[in-house]
């Protein structure tokens, strides 16, 4: 009896519309050797190649419809080609700045042909099936809290793991990282910008107990504000109380207190701040100058009453999140922080302060 020839995973049909391009296609195409195919479109840790060439292959590659098999690769590499994104709840679904920076995560692994499994934290973590049982490559923790336990496991485990949105103590030998927006930096320059128009007794609006972007929002103000205070600078930090912020601002306004320069974290809170601040005859770029911050690149009070606003740019923080993991994974660049700038936006040009 014949046997059945043996088929090339990769010159099977696809969706049984003739023969599949396959990498030796690619490589006539792109005039260099099967390995170097093999080594532009799955980099294996260790291998060096030229940029120019990595994507002229790839170039090749898309313009020849190749699509390479995943029971052939997988078999090949011993990997998933999937990795995990681990969120605190499955409410966390519907919080839109989670969805941009997940938006940004699925972009940007499309070009590497990554595939996404959406996991959540619960009390008995049962994520770590998943990671058990070897079906992920990798793990995108997204989080704002400062849980960091279910890190620590991943980590001690040796999953490629990169923490989002939130600070981790990474370490070289680890193959960890993390990738968030650039707090400190942000709040080197809103101090900056108050001293600039004038503003010596500032204030900043944020619970730093609420996430871990707040804590360093709150570190950062500590340290321009000590930075500057050589120039005559102060600063104060409020914790609104999140039952009546209203009648907390109102209470103090009324009281006397006064600060010529207002951060708030929270076109809300910085609306509720405004309202409360023209209830007592005050006015903002006469009185008070006003920054805020965002989650989105379309943030700001309603009033429009900043002098400016610096908005998170999640999407970005996503893009940044995935390619740190991607390196990881290919046994690059342990214990990296990767910082995502803020995006600052003029909202309206105050007078001084008085």
């Amino acid at each position: 009896m014949k046997r059945a020839p043996k088929k090339n995973l990769e010159q099977m049909p696809a969706n049984g519309r003739g023969p599949r391009v396959s990498r030796q296609d690619v490589a006539r195409a792109a005039g260099v050797s099967l390995t170097t195919v093999t080594h532009a479109l799955n980099p294996p840790p260790g291998v060096r190649m030229s940029e120019e060439t990595r994507e002229r292959v790839r170039r090749v590659a898309r313009e020849l419809g190749y699509r390479p098999s995943f029971v052939g690769r997988a078999l090949v590499s011993g990997k998933a080609y999937t990795v995990g994104l681990l969120q605190p709840h499955a409410e966390a679904l519907f919080y839109a700045f989670y969805q941009e920076m997940v938006h940004g995560m699925v972009q940007a692994m499309q070009a590497d042909d990554y595939n996404l499994l959406i996991l959540f934290r619960s009390p008995d973590q049962r994520f770590m099936r998943v990671v058990e049982q070897g079906r992920i490559d990798g793990m995108l923790v997204l989080q704002s809290d400062l849980e960091v336990g279910h890190i620590d496991r991943l980590v001690e485990m040796g999953l490629p793991t990169v923490v989002v949105n939130k600070g981790y103590p990474v370490q070289p030998d680890k193959p960890v990282g993390c990738v968030h927006a650039d707090h400190h930096r942000m709040m080197r320059d809103v101090v900056a910008e108050f001293a600039a128009l004038g503003c010596r007794s500032l204030l900043n609006i944020g619970d730093p107990r609420a996430c871990d972007a707040n804590m360093q929002m709150f570190e950062g103000f500590v340290a321009a504000t000590a930075t500057a205070a050589g120039n005559g600078i102060t600063g104060t930090t409020l914790a609104p109380d999140t039952k009546d912020f209203p009648a907390q601002v109102r209470a103090l306004l009324r009281g006397g207190s006064r600060w010529d320069g207002v951060f708030v974290d929270g076109p809300e809170l910085a609306t509720a701040f405004l309202s409360e601040a023209q209830s007592s005859g005050l006015a903002a770029g006469r009185d008070f100058h006003l920054i805020s911050s965002g989650t989105s690149t379309s943030f700001t009070t309603r009033q429009h009453g900043e002098v400016s606003a610096y908005n998170h740019q999640p999407g970005l923080v996503g893009r940044a999140a995935w390619v740190l993991l991607r390196d990881l994974i290919r046994g690059e660049a342990p214990g990296q922080q990767r910082l995502v700038p803020y995006k600052r936006v003029e909202v309206q040009a105050g007078a001084a302060a008085h």
